[in-house]
């Protein structure tokens, strides 16, 4: 439970203290935004979590470990050369990110920008597990675009449905990628594991 609650705060503490900024920034300006895009954005930030928990993304405690090399992770280049349930599973992960990209961001309502941050996220995610125990694999990397692509399609007939109700969303350009940095960026940097274990262990 506090490994749990430990790197939810790791996640969440970069985008609270952006948004902070932003408001305060809005305010000056007198502009605010609606309640419900921050609802929207922390089920957002919510769902980076989750991934990255399921993933196994790589912590600078990983590097910092002196029993270990600074890369660790295995490499395959090879496409579909894990192919099998792995690959059903990745795709169906990062379909609620095509799906709540263009639901929550107008920039990302073009098919090609949805899955360019649905490519860079997976690439993320890859890269730190160089520095883990886990692979970074490119039949991660194919299926993960791939299931934000899928979810990117099942929103276009949800917009097709609902219409209006589905246009309100933020015109902020590059926000959807500044929050999948920021809670990136604070499970790397903040989260580590290795320390509660000691702290623990006293």
């Amino acid at each position: 439970m506090i490994f749990t609650v430990y790197s939810l705060v790791c996640a969440f503490l970069p985008c609270m203290i952006y948004q902070l900024i932003f408001m305060m920034r809005e305010r000056k300006i007198g502009r605010e935004r609606p309640v419900a895009h921050f609802i929207w954005v922390y089920i957002f930030v919510l769902y980076l979590w989750m991934v990255f928990q399921v993933t196994g993304v790589g912590v600078l405690g990983d590097v910092l470990r002196k029993d270990t090399n600074l890369i660790i992770g295995g490499i395959n280049l090879v496409p579909f050369d894990s192919f099998g349930i792995g690959f059903v599973l990745n795709i169906i992960m990062c379909m609620p990110l095509g799906f709540l990209l263009p639901l929550i961001w107008k920039e990302c309502r073009k098919c090609g920008k949805t899955v360019l941050i649905g490519l860079i996220f997976s690439l993320m995610i890859e890269i730190t597990q160089l520095f883990n125990w886990r692979a970074s694999d490119i039949d991660d990397l194919m299926a993960n675009t791939c299931g934000a692509l899928i979810g990117y399609l099942v929103w276009r007939i949800f917009a097709k449905i609902l219409g209006e109700r589905l246009k309100m969303a933020s015109e902020e350009k590059y926000e959807a990628l500044i929050y999948i940095l920021l809670v990136l960026l604070g499970t790397f940097f903040l989260y580590n594991p290795y320390l509660v274990f000691r702290y623990l262990a006293i």
